[in-house]
């Protein structure tokens, strides 16, 4: 005699919660015990994306153990009802027991988030939503299916039309692309098909030195595709970066910068994948793949553009090597800024935005710290917190509010800064830091940014001051950021974890980089032992920070504590 049920087990995996919904059976059950009994669940893995609403499990039973159907008593461990991706266990992946209601009999089922760290389309963006403290539920490390070889690691292969390599960082060159995650390390789609699209360079110190010599190259690119797809699971887009990472020895810098990024809740952090790049058939190296920084109010920087108004919609870069005519430079703190979205303001647009910028460096150097005509009227200081504790971790040189900084307004919101960029020179990854910026070290430990408003100019060793250096004399400002750092500071320490994590995945990808000679010359360091540098750096950096930052009190001298 055989006794069938069927369950239906709904998933909510964005916050990994698994809501399981099961019949009950009598109270009272009655069995007639014979033997060759048996109990037989499928199937025996669940595997949830996150817009699946429900999934079906058939439980059997068999050998004539149990005289009625009814008799079937399904349980669940209760750890398993909320689950957080921060106490998931391996492969962040739970177990369902289903059991006979004498308890003779028992089956396990596992129930898993699919690879990858894909999530449901996001709600539209509020004034409320685009400064939420979203950092909380990140779990230590993304959950991917390591692969067991090279071969099989996720790879794209670009064909330019002309068959020659991409030499212009300006003009696209057209070609086909395609992405193959064989053992979807990534996603269930393990094969997209050759797609077409059009390439160029991008990037400044990398592009310059992507030269290795001997005709090797490494630099990075940007491309488009002619119709937007989901890559490796992450949201369906047209434009991608390819990031090289050349200066890193390490390969990680800039993902660890961006999982801080996380952690702290900037407004927008871009995704990423690692990935093996060809072109034209030749390896080109391990590289990051990258989620373009653009204006999208939705899904990447929460700005909504417009060419009729004058007091929103503005997505701007501090970059002082500007090469884009585009861009104004500021009259109190002299910060040349470039307009990325409208790439052409209007002559109103342009006079609004570049007004109210200058009010805030105005009002911050006055020390408008309180009262009406603060500089807190203008700005959302939260983000100004966040993306301070992301440069101020890593050490970063260029994202000192002179190059890879970036402004944002809505008509709904004041000045706030949308994301972080650029980490490659950052967590003890620039042996000219010390000198150049007249610091105490190069090491983990002593302020940077601080007490330094930029990069040196005529040997003034960044001292000229601007925003930070003004708002670390506002107390509001000293008391909101040890406020924060309360907040942030467990979720820091799981670091080390996703570095781990992410050397366990991508070691195969970073061998074949280093053994193929894609790094520069000045950076020959075996990957693995620089990250061990890494780790160590980051360690002591956040316990150098966790006492500073406690004993902080607003102060004029930016040289205090050093």
């Amino acid at each position: 005699m055989n006794n069938f049920k069927s369950y239906k087990w709904f998933g909510g995996m964005a916050s990994l919660a698994i809501l399981l919904f099961l019949s009950a059976c009598t109270k009272n059950p009655s069995f007639e015990k014979k033997e060759e009994a048996y109990l037989t669940v499928s199937p025996k893995t669940l595997t949830f994306k996150p817009s699946a609403d429900s999934q079906e499990l058939t439980v059997e039973a068999s050998g004539s153990y149990i005289a009625r159907s009814e008799d079937l008593w399904c349980t669940v461990n209760q750890n398993i009802v909320s689950v957080s991706e921060n106490t998931t266990g391996k492969d962040r992946s739970t177990i369902v027991t289903i059991r006979l209601s004498d308890g003779t009999l028992t089956q396990s089922v596992s129930v898993m988030q699919a690879k990858g760290e894909t999530s449901p389309e996001q709600p539209p963006v509020t004034p409320t939503s685009r400064f939420a403290d979203t950092g909380k539920d990140v779990p230590a490390y993304p959950s991917y299916n390591k692969v067991s070889s090279l071969e099989y690691f996720p790879r794209i292969d670009i064909t330019t039309d002309d068959g020659q390599p991409v030499s212009s960082k300006t003009v696209y060159k057209t070609g086909k692309i395609s992405f193959k995650d064989p053992e979807g390390m990534y996603s269930d789609v393990k094969d997209l098909g050759t797609l077409t699209m059009k390439i160029k360079g991008r990037g400044n110190t990398t592009w310059n030195n992507g030269d290795l010599g001997w005709g090797r190259y490494k630099n990075p690119y940007k491309f488009k595709l002619d119709a937007g797809s989901k890559i490796f699971g992450m949201k369906k887009d047209k434009d991608w970066y390819l990031m090289a990472d050349l200066q890193d020895p390490t390969l990680l810098r800039n993902a660890v910068a961006q999982r801080i990024s996380r952690l702290v809740s900037m407004p927008w952090t871009p995704k990423f994948r690692c990935v093996e790049l060809y072109i034209n058939g030749a390896y080109q190296g391990c590289y990051w793949l990258y989620e373009a920084k653009e204006a999208d109010p939705e899904n990447k920087v929460p700005v909504t553009p417009v060419t009729t108004e004058t007091d929103g919609g503005y997505y701007l870069e501090i970059d002082d090597k500007s090469d884009e005519d585009q861009y104004f430079r500021t009259a109190t703190f002299g910060k040349q800024i470039k307009y990325k979205d409208p790439e052409s303001p209007t002559q109103a647009q342009r006079t609004f935005i570049e007004s109210y910028i200058n009010n805030v460096e105005t009002r911050l150097k006055a020390k408008k710290f309180s009262g009406s005509g603060s500089y807190k009227e203008l700005v959302e200081l939260d983000t100004f917190i966040n993306q301070y504790l992301v440069q101020e971790i890593s050490k970063n040189v260029d994202g000192n509010m002179r190059l890879s900084s970036y402004f944002a307004k809505d008509k709904d919101t004041k000045l706030f800064m949308p994301f972080c960029w650029d980490f490659d020179l950052a967590f003890g990854n620039a042996s000219y830091l010390k000198n150049d910026f007249d610091l105490t070290t190069n090491g983990p430990t002593g302020w940077f940014v601080k007490i330094r408003g930029g990069y040196p100019y005529e040997g003034d060793y960044g001292r000229k001051r601007s925003y930070y250096q003004y708002m670390f004399e506002d107390p509001e400002f000293v008391q909101a950021l040890k406020d924060r750092w309360t907040v942030v500071k467990p979720r820091l320490d799981m670091i080390p974890q996703f570095i781990d994590k992410m050397v366990e995945y991508n070691q195969l990808a970073f061998d074949h980089n280093y053994k193929s000679g894609k790094v520069s010359t000045s950076r020959t360091t075996d990957w693995r032992a620089s990250v061990s540098e890494l780790k160590s750096f980051y360690t002591q950096r956040i316990s150098w920070l966790d006492g500073r930052i406690k004993a902080l009190k607003a102060s004029s001298d930016i040289e205090t504590d050093r």
